[in-house]
């Protein structure tokens, strides 16, 4: 009998010290996040499938880093076809103003619109007369 055997034949099983490992308790998942995550991964495989389609539509080759083009040609894609709308432009500084006036006279109480109405109009001349 070498040295690197377990068991020993004179001594019984039931005496052999055993390992015993700490206890890990186990990792709480949180559903609302794990659920998060596949909607998440099944979106990118959609626009990788998507980015194919792109690929063979407009006849190109693929790239060097394919997953990552796939996803953008995907995102081109959904926007080609409408399944998507296309990515808002931003506006400039001074038309926020504006826009937050127009928004704001559609949800002030009927008593109130008149006058917020007027202040975009004059808001809107002001603008135009400045881009002049």
């Amino acid at each position: 009998m070498n040295e690197f055997e377990l068991t020993d034949p004179a001594v019984p099983e039931a005496d052999l010290p055993t390992e015993t490992t700490p206890e890990i308790a186990p990792r709480t998942v949180d559903p609302v996040r794990a659920a998060a995550g596949r909607l998440g991964g099944f979106r990118a495989h959609r626009l990788a499938d998507l980015g194919r389609e792109y690929e063979r539509e407009h006849g190109l080759k693929a790239g060097r880093q394919r997953l990552k083009q796939l996803i953008q040609l995907g995102r081109r894609c959904e926007v080609e076809h409408g399944l998507r709308p296309a990515p808002r432009r931003r506006v400039k500084k001074g038309d926020a103003w504006q826009e937050f006036v127009a928004a704001l006279a559609r949800v002030v109480k009927p008593e109130h619109r008149p006058a917020v109405e007027a202040l975009a109009a004059t808001l809107h001349s002001v603008s135009q007369e400045m881009a002049a």
